[in-house]
């Protein structure tokens, strides 16, 4: 799901015509309609529409392995999510402490697709093994496996971050056998996705394919990124104290990454007319309108569903590259006065609003803006503004958000393309790494120096400690990355999710975040420990 745009739309374009599913249960096969087992797997061409399916579902609604990526950060310090309904992952309803194995929302979605995506990738990989056809090559054979394996690897990945313990299934599931697969040991997930990513990041190096061939697929820079990305997760005991040898083998992987490069802004990442010349994106969902858009302007411009905290607004250093709350650069507001006009759109009010950006790391006006307009030609492109009718923090997100001068509304719709990874969550990767296996090395400071010079912050000179350069990292992650759905995974790989308990934002007092150390898994979903029958086994934090 990289490269070029035209390359997916033509990927679907087969998907569209051949495959479809819409189902809760996450083992259940395809509805009929669909082509049966004694038609399909006879061509080449069976296996691409096969393959297109298994790269479909990551779209499947609520896009919560794509379109609703930025309310992961609503489980965070980052933003309050607005809507509690399922359409958002029901973050709002996990963020305040209801969650348990009936919640819904991520907790079920993230179980369901990926097991969907799983079973497809199993049973392509199956068939593509017996096939005897003489239309595929060996090569192209290596090719689709590497990406089924990719792709099983890619959801075993994430369902290792959300839930303690899942059923490991390598092989097609039926009806007879479906709900008999009981759990398996963090260290045989973790084990599956290492062998999935090796074994893709093989086959996806043969030399035969070029760029051209491979439009909209896996490649081996994002593979490598990926497995660097959950050896991370790992790297950390339950004291969130980092392992030094963990992180030194993640070293390599990351410095073995080539042919990628920072594009000029961070959000020129994220504008659709400017993603398909970046050197920087990895990995992502890719859109073409008419026929695969998203809601991304409606969700995020109009109604604001992700509200940015001052928490985050506050994390975001000045031009010296001092922290707000210590820099002779920083412009303070009134904060009586914000604490009681609340979200007004007085102009007196949004003056002191628009102190908080004076001076400031120019991230802040690329992520995010105040007030519920944003006017002001030198933060967007082509003197566009973006309008929103609902703000409830005094904030509103721009990163995501296609530059308009109409207001969005119900009809707009958007083909900005969902970033998965880019070449600054490598380096920020590298950086965290190393400093955490070697200390404040030149190799660590020149990787994090990358990432702020590029957004026009000064580099961090050597001479820091190492304890400061793992806060000035995180801190760097936080502003770099908001609303990429990495918040809330970076604050459980460091055990730091009990910041989030009691935290609330000064406009919204009665917003309040709740953490226990439960939360850090989320349960089974209830409906899918009800099917297994005894099988399954409930996460014990849960029963």
């Amino acid at each position: 799901m990289t490269i070029m745009k035209k390359g997916l739309y033509i990927l679907f374009a087969v998907l569209l015509a051949t495959v479809s599913s819409c189902s809760d249960d996450f083992l259940q096969k395809d509805p009929t309609g669909t082509p049966s087992e004694s038609s399909f797997w006879q061509r080449k061409s069976d296996f691409e529409s096969a393959l297109a399916g298994v790269y479909s579902y990551v779209y499947s609604w609520p896009g919560v392995l794509s379109e609703i990526q930025a309310c992961y950060d609503g489980l965070t310090d980052n933003a309050n999510t607005q809507y509690d309904e399922s359409t958002y992952g029901n973050s709002k309803t996990i963020a305040t402490g209801d969650l348990d194995p009936n919640t819904g929302g991520f907790v079920t979605y993230i179980y369901n697709n990926c097991y969907v995506i799983i079973n497809r990738a199993n049973t392509l990989m199956e068939h593509l093994a017996n096939y005897k056809g003489t239309d595929m090559t060996e090569a192209e054979k290596s090719r689709m496996m590497a990406e089924c394996k990719a792709w099983r690897g890619y959801c075993y990945a994430w369902l290792y971050q959300c839930y303690r313990q899942v059923p490991l299934v390598t092989s097609t599931l039926n009806l007879d056998n479906m709900y008999t697969v009981p759990k398996a040991s963090r260290e045989d997930i973790l084990k599956q996705i290492i062998s999935d990513y090796n074994d893709a990041i093989a086959g996806l190096s043969d030399a035969t394919y070029n760029s051209s061939d491979v439009s909209g697929h896996f490649t081996v820079g994002a593979v490598k990124a990926l497995k660097a990305r959950v050896l991370l997760f790992n790297a950390y005991d339950d004291s969130g104290k980092a392992i030094a040898s963990k992180m030194q083998e993640i070293i390599p992987i990351l410095e073995s990454i080539t042919g990628y490069s920072l594009a000029e802004r961070v959000r020129d990442n994220f504008l659709s007319s400017k993603q398909l010349s970046s050197p920087e994106i990895m990995f992502s969902c890719r859109y073409l309108a008419p026929n695969l858009t998203n809601d991304l302007d409606l969700y995020f411009g109009n109604w604001c569903v992700e509200s940015p905290t001052r928490d985050l607004v506050d994390a975001f250093e000045c031009t010296d590259g001092l922290s707000w709350d210590k820099s002779p650069l920083a412009v303070h507001p009134d904060e009586s006065l914000l604490k009681a006009k609340g979200v007004s759109r007085d102009p007196a009010v949004q003056a002191e609003r628009e102190k908080l950006f004076k001076n400031r790391d120019s991230r802040l006006f690329q992520s995010l803006y105040h007030s519920g307009i944003l006017a002001f030609s030198e933060y967007t492109d082509n003197s566009d503004a973006i309008f929103t009718t609902s703000f409830t923090t005094g904030f509103n997100m721009t990163k995501l958000v296609q530059p308009t001068k109409e207001m969005p509304d119900y009809s707009t719709v958007s083909d900005a393309d969902i970033v998965l990874v880019r070449y600054a969550h490598v380096l920020l990767m590298l950086a965290e790494a190393e400093n955490e296996a070697n200390g404040p090395t030149a190799k660590a400071l020149a990787a994090i120096n990358k990432v702020r010079v590029r957004s026009g912050q000064p580099a961090i000179q050597a001479g820091i400690t190492q304890a400061e350069l793992r806060e000035r990292i995180r801190n760097e992650w936080r502003v770099e990355t908001c609303f990429e759905g990495l918040r809330y995974f970076q604050l459980k790989r460091w055990h730091l999710m009990d910041k989030i308990n009691n935290f609330a934002d000064p406009a919204q007092p009665t917003y309040i975040k709740v953490y226990k150390p439960a939360f850090y898994f989320f349960p089974i979903p209830q409906t899918e420990i009800d099917k297994a029958g005894g099988v399954l086994e409930q996460d014990p934090n849960y029963k």
